[in-house]
């Protein structure tokens, strides 16, 4: 399905609010616009098909659900996404291997130069 996104917009679907502030600062900072962040699987697909973000920084266990079906719908769109968790061997990223995974605690200089290498 061929969709148009804007550029600069990334869908952040994380269920910790501190971490979630992190990455909304740290992606702001960077100048990208901020669709989110969403705590929920629900919020999070709702987001996806109401918006077509660029991106996705997405925590691979949120409040209701895993992310895979997130996952499953971002790859179907060609949306660049990563991973964010505190695992390394979750099922959703083994489901997904060619997504980049970000091991939490992270900063400014991990997650923009890793988004920034998916989006060009």
């Amino acid at each position: 399905m061929t969709r148009v996104s804007d550029a600069r917009r990334i869908l952040v679907v994380e269920d910790d609010p501190l971490v979630a502030a992190l990455i909304a600062e740290l992606l702001e900072g960077a100048q990208y616009q901020i669709d989110g962040p969403y705590a929920t699987l629900g919020d999070g697909m709702a987001a996806l098909a109401a918006h077509f973000p660029a991106g996705a920084v997405v925590d691979v266990s949120l409040q209701d659900a895993d992310a895979g079906l997130l996952a499953d719908d971002l790859q179907s769109y060609d949306i660049p996404y990563l991973f964010c968790s505190g695992s390394t061997a979750h099922p959703v990223m083994r489901a997904h291997p060619t997504a980049p995974v970000i091991s939490k605690p992270f900063g400014f200089r991990r997650l923009v130069p890793v988004l920034n290498g998916l989006l060009h």
